[in-house]
């Protein structure tokens, strides 16, 4: 049963992955503002320094 639902976790996540958010990217504003990082030659996947939390 673990088997089971741990594939249909990943069928779901595939399914958002490459399906849904490809036809989100295509939503003219979205596609815009993607356009504009790319232009500007922003990576919105860094992690700056101060968005970490220090761990102790």
């Amino acid at each position: 049963m673990r088997w089971f639902k741990f594939l249909g976790g990943c069928a779901v996540l595939s399914f958002v992955w490459l399906w849904v958010l490809p036809r989100i990217a295509q939503y003219p504003s979205v596609r815009d503002h993607l356009e504009l990082l790319e232009r500007r030659n922003i990576n919105a996947g860094a992690m700056y320094y101060t968005e970490v939390e220090e761990h102790r």
